[in-house]
């Protein structure tokens, strides 16, 4: 009826918690069955989370244990460590060996006369700035220096407007020269002291001054600074010497106190010098290794534990586990169970081939164990093929060439490596000339002291040459090689030369081998081809190694050999030798990390089975919810008609009360009728 209002206020009953009731009942089946869905979906959901997240995990310890030289760790120790202190590389050789330090290497020191103040002018022009040795006579003036051809000569402007000492201070700390500049106050005065970056003897220093005053001797002007053959004006406050040692009885001396050069993959620290030899062991660090290998055992083991109880059945409970019977699960557990029991692809034949082979193997429960008596004992036989075993390498059999890396093409094997030619640095020689002696010598004058070249394409600013007379090729050519690799446009570009003077004739050869290194002399001074023997237009080009891996034909650039076709294609090689022929076999191996890292990539990269599945668990959730929208759109319906029908109802049972209550008020009246009429009849 139109007049009724409120649910129920017809029938006087609770029709709103009628009808909740009669919806709960209707809807519960429905939305028990989606919940249990969704709580499967989740929970699967979840299990592939946590199994994403463990082969996560393990991937990324077998992605530290990808290269085989990982697995090749040195350790060497000295008797004497703080006089000497050692390390190893990869590259050293197990053995002993006695080393006594007789002196250390230092850097040279001058120091120039005492000014007033760090603000004092001294002058201007330019400080010229050459390494070599040098030597001085008792009374500490200059007089000998051999240039150093390995050290560029580094000149350095001082203009007017920053002359004072600490202007010239900061001007040669600026230009990077290889000598730092501070300014000491020792009573007497401010001094300049000037310091090679570099130890060792060879590595000492002239100043040479062009002095805006006209005079670069004198003691006045820039020229206070000189410290050269023509004039001492500053003076040695430390000789540059060599560190002097005695390896296994053979002197030695070198002009680094870190020595890197003195035995292959052994850096030496010496720090004071001994009264007895220092012993040097340079032994395998199996201790190491095996950290590594029982890392990567634990690794394996935890993965496998997660995946037992995503996947293993309580028989207590009668419950499996959430991804029990999985394919994609299963699928995962049989190639990692067939990686770490088969042979390695490119070890069969050797004495490590398999995880079996170092005394790992697979426990009943699939995790491996380690049989530590067997592991030593193969890494004491075959440590080198430990590492193959593992990670992506190449082992040598053979000399003169080394295993450089590879591509994503390049398959396990052993390859043969043969080479037809070396590969060649490009070089210029000039023409014979009168080798220079005391008698005759080489000058240097405004005649010939100018060239420009190009190096490996890239072109230097004109190069002034040192007036003077050479004495020796070797000299003039340390000059050359010493203010071409000191030219500012080169030195940046690490195009670097070699200069000297063989016979009768200079040879400049780029420091770079192959067809993409080059030397062109651009242009010469008038004298420089009848005094030098160089002429402009000079030029020569280098050019690559060729050989052959696997017998066909490789790439050739510089002094690498990269195979192009075939199972060995994308192998690079470095030759290190200069023999040609036959060099020997290299055996490549993807080890087992890397096998392990590619597996598990199909299921773990961005596209790969797992992110696949989990985007389809995602979609069956979206799914649910969908279903979710849909069963409450059509309770709502459901709702509404139960409404519809109770407040028919409601309605009715109102109009059957108005009938009943107009009866009930009618009665009375009826009853006073009839008693009336009765009356009147009497």
């Amino acid at each position: 009826m139109a007049g009724i209002s409120s649910l129920g206020i017809g029938s006087g009953l609770d029709i709103g918690g009628l009808v909740d009731k009669l919806v709960a009942a209707e809807q519960a089946p429905v939305q028990n069955r989606l919940n249990r869905r969704e709580a499967q979906v989740q929970a699967e959901l979840s299990a592939y989370g946590n199994l994403k997240s463990a082969l996560s995990g393990f991937q990324d310890k077998v992605q530290g244990l990808s290269q085989a030289s990982d697995f090749r760790v040195l350790k060497a120790t000295s008797s004497n460590s703080e006089a000497v202190a050692v390390s190893a590389s990869s590259a050293a050789t197990v053995g002993r060996l006695d080393l006594e330090v007789n002196q250390l290497a230092q850097s040279q020191a001058v120091a120039s006369a005492a000014f007033a103040t760090s603000a004092t002018p001294v002058g201007s022009g330019t400080l010229t700035l050459r390494f070599g040795t040098v030597t001085t006579d008792v009374d500490g003036a200059v007089n000998g220096f051999k240039q150093n051809p390995d050290k560029a000569v580094a000149t350095i402007d001082i203009p007017a407007a920053v002359n004072s000492l600490a202007g010239i201070r900061d001007a040669i700390n600026n230009a990077d020269a290889g000598v730092s500049a501070s300014i000491i106050n020792d009573g007497v005065g401010e001094r300049l002291i000037f310091n090679t970056t570099d130890t060792g003897a060879t590595n000492g220093f002239v100043i040479e001054v062009a002095d805006d005053d006209g005079n670069n001797t004198d003691a006045a002007g820039l020229s206070q600074l000189a410290f050269n053959t023509s004039a001492t004006q500053s003076q040695q406050a430390r000789a540059g010497q060599d560190a002097q040692l005695i390896v296994n009885g053979l002197a030695v001396s070198r002009a680094s106190n870190q020595i890197t050069d003195l035995i292959e993959g052994l850096t030496l620290s010496v720090q004071a010098t001994t009264t007895s030899a220092a012993r040097i062991d340079v032994t395998q660090d199996t201790d190491t290794v095996k950290e590594k290998i029982q890392g990567f055992v634990d690794a394996f083991n935890q993965l496998r534990q997660q995946i037992s109880q995503l996947t293993s059945f309580d028989a207590e409970k009668k419950q499996g586990g959430v991804l029990q019977g999985d394919a994609t699960v299963r699928g995962i557990d049989s190639r990692l169970f067939r990686l770490t029991t088969s042979e390695i692809p490119g070890l069969s034949g050797r004495a490590i081939r398999s995880l079996a082979d170092l005394g790992i193997t697979t426990a009943s429960d699939g995790t491996l164990a380690i049989d530590d008596a067997k592991l030593s004992g193969a890494l004491e036989a075959h440590f080198d093929e430990v590492g193959a075993l593992f990670g992506i390498g190449g082992l040598a059999d053979g000399s003169g060439f080394r295993y450089v890396g590879n591509t994503d093409a390049t398959r396990a094997g052993e390859y043969a490596v043969a080479v037809t030619r070396l590969a060649q640095q490009a070089s210029i020689q000039g023409a014979g000339i009168a080798p220079p002696t005391s008698e005759a010598p080489l000058v240097i004058d405004a005649s010939n002291d100018t060239l420009q070249l190009t190096v490996n394409g890239v072109t230097s600013e004109s190069i002034q040459l040192t007036h003077g007379s050479y004495t020796s090729g070797s000299d003039a050519a340390a000059e050359l090689q010493a203010r071409i690799n000191g030219d500012a446009n080169l030195k940046e570009a690490g195009a670097r030369v070699s200069v000297a003077f063989s016979g009768d004739a200079f040879l400049i050869a780029s420091s770079r081998y192959g067809s993409e290194s080059t030397v062109t002399l651009n242009s010469v001074a008038t004298n420089t081809p009848s005094s030098l023997g160089f002429s402009s237009g000079q030029t020569g080009t280098g050019a690559d190694v060729e050989g052959t891996i696997d017998g066909a034909a490789a790439l050739g650039s510089g002094r690498l050999l990269a195979a192009q076709e075939g199972r060995a294609d994308g192998l690079k090689i470095e030759i290190t030798g200069q023999s040609t022929g036959p060099l020997g076999t290299l055996t490549f191996t993807r080890g087992l990390s890397d096998q392990i890292d590619t597996t598990l990539g199909v299921y773990l990269n961005g596209d790969g089975l797992l992110d696949s599945l989990t985007e389809s668990l995602s979609e069956r959730i979206d799914a649910i919810g969908e279903d979710r929208d849909q069963l409450a759109a059509r309770m709502e319906q459901v709702r509404q008609r139960y409404l519809n029908q109770f407040n028919a109802m409601d309605a009715l049972v109102a109009q059957l009360n108005t009938t009943a209550s107009f009866l009930d008020n009618q009665l009375p009246g009826l009853e006073r009728l009839a008693q009336s009429g009765g009356t009147s009849g009497g």
